[in-house]
């Protein structure tokens, strides 16, 4: 992962309205926040969070250094995330860092095809692609504070179209207990709640690629150091699970 220098913020997307949601999403999220509440406090019982469980071992926690070292991966789920912090200039007020989550095309959905976008980098080897659905901003305690999406070279990702991306969401699932299995049921239940969020990001980030492109011919937006971070949602956990019991009536 390279370093940036200093860019302009992300574009804010706004709270999804979610009535609209089918029950089937609405439940499944509200199964997710529960999960969620669960894990935390399960971790805090024991003095532990999910970020203290990812650095633990791991000697000093060196900004742009990548932990649990190694990152971690589901061979069987083809999802990987992996925790980090940058310099404070360059994160949200009170984030100790945040986990990039990623999943495998070639395992889950191999005929899918990269955005043509000009200038994007593109792995040759199918296999060696990643997509990058979203990364979860935590504070020192483990408390989540934002959720945002990047721009292709800061994560090195082969970039996909947020269409072909969102139905690859649900697939995102961590199952393994290394480092904790409370910190991978609670990253899969992140994703899970805040769906509509992490598909919104994700249609808001092609926006801001698509509007740069158009007002920048002929330039690859994709690789432009001063475009790291594309969307961003602050997150009320509380507010969220309010907009779910009134969108299914409970």
């Amino acid at each position: 992962m390279r370093q940036a220098a200093a860019v302009p913020p992300p574009s804010i997307l706004d709270a999804p309205d979610l009535s609209a949601l089918p029950a089937e999403r609405l439940e499944d999220m509200h199964d997710a926040a529960a999960t969620v509440l669960q894990c935390e406090a399960a971790l805090a019982k024991s003095g532990m969070s999910v970020v203290s469980e990812v650095l633990r071992g791991q000697g000093d926690f060196l900004v742009w250094e990548r932990y649990p070292r190694g990152d971690v991966f589901d061979t069987e789920t083809h999802s990987q995330y992996f925790y980090h912090a940058h310099a404070p200039e360059e994160m949200a007020k009170g984030e100790n860092g945040h986990f990039h989550l990623f999943v495998r095309p070639a395992g889950l959905a191999p005929d899918l095809r990269p955005w043509a976008l000009d200038g994007a980098v593109v792995a040759d080897d199918p296999a060696a692609r990643f997509i990058h659905i979203g990364a979860i901003s935590v504070d020192a305690h483990g408390q989540p504070i934002r959720l945002f999406t990047t721009n292709r070279w800061v994560t090195n990702e082969t970039l996909f179209a947020a269409r072909d991306v969102i139905p690859l969401l649900d697939r995102f699932t961590i199952g393994v207990a290394h480092p904790n299995w409370a910190v991978s049921q609670w990253l899969t239940s992140m994703v899970r709640l805040y769906h509509p969020q992490f598909a919104g990001l994700l249609r808001l980030r092609d926006a801001v690629l698509r509007d740069r492109a158009a007002r920048q011919p002929g330039t690859a937006v994709s690789e432009d150091r001063t475009l790291q971070n594309t969307s961003e949602f602050r997150l009320d956990r509380a507010a969220q699970i309010a907009a779910i019991e009134e969108a299914l009536g409970i």
